[in-house]
């Protein structure tokens, strides 16, 4: 058999012997490998843990914040809607009282029609409409007969009582959508009558007279008659004049003078008289 030299052992020994030692070489090498494998698949467990731990704190601090500010939102959303539905409140509660004190600033408060401010805003206005329009524009101006005499005999109370009655028949009277019926101050009353010409409105005014005679309130210290009776001036501006408020007024009150003068409790009607020399050449090159 052969042997090595140095050894003496048999050459197949020595072989085997060298597979041994390459195989238990091998299986330490694998145990170390093994081992560390597993701790570094322990540590990265470990590691994956903690991070998992973290996120889910994270998660859940992130959540609380969340809630918390669900919960301030909320809250801030009430009380802004609270605050909205308070505003809505005071601004209901203004535009009511806005409407009341134009209702105070624009009606008479004894007779519920129109006042005199109103009045002089209503005649500029519907003057200016005729005159853009071409239409023509009647007023009427009207006064209660020897009224002070009823309040100095019936007293002040039972005069404003006639006086609402007669502001009621002029509502019950002049109907149509653009009539406007005003106090003019005092016994004074005003009825503006767009798209109707003299002779309308003369008839018209003639027709209220009756109604407040039908009325039939008893006045027994009247010189002319046993009942409380207006007078009514008429004036009207046609479509080819050019004539402004004050001028139709100045024209309807000297109708309701000529009235007074004629024995009252009857109409007149007087022209609208245009003052200046180019209203007038205006007015004398439209006829």
């Amino acid at each position: 058999m052969l042997a090595w030299p140095a050894t003496g052992l048999p050459i197949g020994t020595t072989y085997l012997w060298a597979y041994l030692w390459a195989a238990c070489f091998i299986v330490v090498v694998a145990i170390v490998l093994a081992v560390v494998a597993r701790a570094r698949k322990a540590r990265v467990e470990r590691d994956l843990e903690q991070e998992r731990a973290r996120r889910q704190r994270a998660e859940a601090e992130l959540a609380a914040v969340r809630s918390e500010l669900e919960a301030r939102v909320q809250q801030r959303t009430q009380a802004l809607e609270a605050r909205n539905r308070e505003l809505m409140q005071l601004r209901l509660a203004l535009e009511t009282t806005n409407q009341r004190l134009r209702r105070l600033v624009s009606v008479d408060s004894l007779t519920g029609i129109a006042n005199r401010r109103h009045f002089d805003r209503a005649l500029d206005r519907e003057v200016r409409r005729a005159r853009r329009d071409a239409r023509p524009l009647s007023l009427i101006f009207l006064d209660l007969d020897e009224f002070k005499g009823f309040n100095d005999n019936y007293g002040h109370a039972r005069g404003d009582e006639v006086l609402r009655k007669v502001a009621q028949t002029l509502n019950e009277t002049f109907r149509r959508g653009g009539d406007f019926v005003a106090r003019y101050g005092g016994e004074e009353f005003a009825v503006v009558l767009p798209d109707v010409d003299a002779r309308r409105a003369a008839l018209y005014a003639e027709r209220l007279r009756r109604r407040v005679w039908r009325l039939a309130i008893p006045y027994s210290a009247s010189t002319s008659t046993d009942r409380v009776t207006i007078s009514g001036g008429v004036a009207t501006i046609a479509p080819a004049m050019t004539a402004t408020p004050q001028e139709l007024l100045r024209a309807a009150d000297k109708a309701l003078y000529r009235a007074k003068c004629l024995g009252r409790n009857q109409i007149a009607s007087a022209a609208v008289e245009i003052e200046d020399a180019a209203g007038a050449a205006r007015l004398g090159l439209a006829s």
